[in-house]
């Protein structure tokens, strides 16, 4: 895929597609392993190493035409930096499938309802951010205004808001998989904790990856 460097933002916007294609198969992915069926968990993981990987290489293409862009009317570092943190959404949901395939868990349905519970909740983030980031091309169209700038500042609040809930979720979700310590013993606990994490911080890193839009934004206002 060839990122059109007439336009940053919309080349952001493309690979920010490519960033949330990947987590939404991560969510079919916990689905299925949770689901006992560890040889499609594998051709998921593997959907989602392609789907990283094609990420990268749009930022690759990024990172190696922007310097000479005609048009930037944003500051050149800013983006670079938006950039990374964006990618490391898809290395994010990218390592929590991998962690998913070291081990085929049988979990109490009790812990698996709670984990695609926070499957969800960090969606939510990414949902969010998604609608953040299908404001760039009028932001461009109207020239950064400052009303339009403001509306998609606006909208960053509400991701915050849903990563706070996943971190507080998270704590009640550890301590569920601890209570049943003694049935699934300490290696799956050790398995399923990690996972936790590795899902958590897919929403802790879109917060964060909106903020920098953020403040990239307020320069212009």
């Amino acid at each position: 895929m060839t990122i059109f460097m007439d336009s940053p933002m919309d080349a952001l916007e493309k690979h920010s597609k490519k960033v949330i294609e990947a987590v939404g198969c991560l969510e079919e992915m916990l689905d299925v392993y949770l689901e006992g069926d560890f040889e499609k968990t594998k051709l998921l993981c593997k959907k989602i190493d392609d789907l990283e990987y094609e990420a990268d290489k749009m930022k690759q293409q990024f990172q190696a035409v922007l310097p000479n862009s005609v048009v930037i009317k944003l500051d050149t570092n800013d983006l670079m930096s938006f950039l990374k943190s964006q990618d490391n959404i898809a290395n994010l949901a990218q390592n929590a499938a991998h962690w998913m395939t070291v081990r085929d868990s049988k979990l109490p349905e009790e812990i698996n309802d709670k984990l695609r519970e926070l499957m969800q909740m960090t969606l939510k983030c990414i949902h969010g951010y998604e609608k953040v980031m299908e404001t760039m091309e009028n932001l461009e169209a109207t020239s950064y205004s400052k009303k339009e700038i403001q509306k998609t500042i606006d909208m960053i609040p509400e991701i915050e808001k849903n990563e706070y809930e996943v971190d507080i979720y998270e704590i009640d979700v550890l301590n569920t998989i601890f209570d049943y310590e003694n049935e699934i013993g300490g290696p799956c606990v050790y398995h399923t904790s990690r996972l936790v994490d590795n899902i958590g911080d897919i929403a802790d890193k879109t917060a964060g990856t909106s903020d920098i839009l953020r403040k990239i934004l307020i320069k212009k206002i």
